[in-house]
């Protein structure tokens, strides 16, 4: 089994080395890595060449300046893993934990029960120096939808795509790749990798370091910017890509059942059965999405607009238009009526839809 580890690089000739030399004895292993410098100024692409000379292992790309999303989907066009794990070139790796997820990976592929998807946690580095672990308990899921709904239980899902071994060809056969030209685009990848996929291993290992230089740089008043808000596009795309999923995989699954007698009727049941998956997500009585689509702008919006907005009037009408919008009243909601999703998530949901108005000044007391 072999792993093609993914890095999108723009401008990160000082952290670039400590990236590689993470993957430097996982390349020696077999594993392979496919860079794509994104246009970078600096001295980028000449460093990753330095390291690919002594590990070839390791090929080197350069595009003109397209984006992350774009940097990643010709990455996968040339990978040829059986699986993908995607690096951020200013993260690493820690090697230990990495070849143990790898090894139990191959471990499952041998056994006949080869996952789609392997799931793990990681470890998160302050500017301040401090770090953190976020592990996550072992569970073994049937179906992407299963551990969508228990992960959003669990507040542990994550929209990134790097805490997680995609299997390289569902990617290529259902053609799921980044949105390019805007920002918060893994959303849509990831729900639309896990909504067809089959078995996913959840694993207690933190092989990736994600690390974070500069917190308050998205929250000063210069960053106020109308690009923030393609959060809101993302839930909406994505709201658009599931309600378009679940319509053909129902009219699929109907069809199935028409033309395909005898020995294919398990396998228009199961086609049936996941179909009922996707639709019921979006449905009032399975609140996984809802969940998501709260925890998810609340990160990407609240947590960023709402302290600032409280010392810089500009930032005012953002945090008005977040919380005005109706997919994400519609998700504090489906929060607000259910306490156990944790104190914090349901507090400030139930304050979203009482009192918008009021509202602000109990999630800036409840969001940290």
């Amino acid at each position: 089994m072999k792993v093609t580890f993914i890095i999108p690089a723009y401008n990160v000739e000082a952290f670039l080395p400590r990236c590689l030399q993470s993957l430097a004895s996982l390349l020696n292993d077999g594993h392979e890595a496919v860079l794509v410098d994104d246009g970078s100024t600096d001295a980028t692409r000449a460093v990753a060449e330095a390291f690919a000379t002594a590990h070839p292992q390791l090929r080197v790309v350069s595009q003109a300046n397209s984006g992350q999303s774009a940097a990643r989907n010709r990455a996968l066009g040339m990978a040829t893993g059986d699986y993908v794990f995607y690096v951020d070139a200013d993260d690493y790796l820690d090697t230990a934990e990495a070849r143990s997820v790898i090894a139990e990976c191959r471990a499952a592929a041998e056994s006949g029960q080869t996952p789609d998807a392997i799931v793990f946690g990681m470890q998160l580095h302050q500017a301040d120096g401090t770090t953190s672990a976020t592990p996550l308990p072992r569970r073994d899921f049937a179906t992407g939808t299963d551990y969508f709904r228990q992960a959003n239980r669990d507040a542990t899902f994550r929209t990134f795509p790097w805490n997680k071994l995609f299997r390289r060809q569902c990617l290529t056969d259902w053609a799921i790749a980044f949105p390019e030209g805007r920002i918060y685009e893994d959303m849509q990848f990831n729900l639309q990798f896990f909504a067809q996929c089959r078995r996913v291993v959840q694993l207690t290992q933190c092989p990736y370091n994600y690390v974070l230089y500069n917190p308050n740089s998205s929250t000063s008043a210069t960053r106020i910017q109308q690009r923030d808000f393609q959060a809101l596009v993302a839930v909406e795309e994505a709201t658009a890509w599931l309600d378009a999923f679940s319509t053909r995989s129902r009219r699929q699954a109907g069809n199935s059942k028409q033309s395909s007698p005898g020995s294919s009727q398990h396998s228009s049941d199961i086609t049936s059965q996941h179909s009922s998956d996707i639709t019921s997500l979006l449905s009032s009585d399975d609140t996984a999405f809802q969940v998501l689509v709260f925890s998810f702008i609340s990160s990407c919006l609240l947590r960023k607009y709402i302290p600032l907005s409280f010392h810089h009037a500009e930032a005012r009408p953002y945090v008005d238009r977040t919380m005005a919008h109706p997919l994400f009243r519609r998700a504090a909601h489906h929060c607000a009526l259910r306490p156990n999703l944790g104190l914090r998530r349901w507090g400030m949901a139930l304050a979203i839809t009482l009192s918008p108005s009021l509202s602000r000044h109990l999630i800036y007391r409840l969001m940290p």
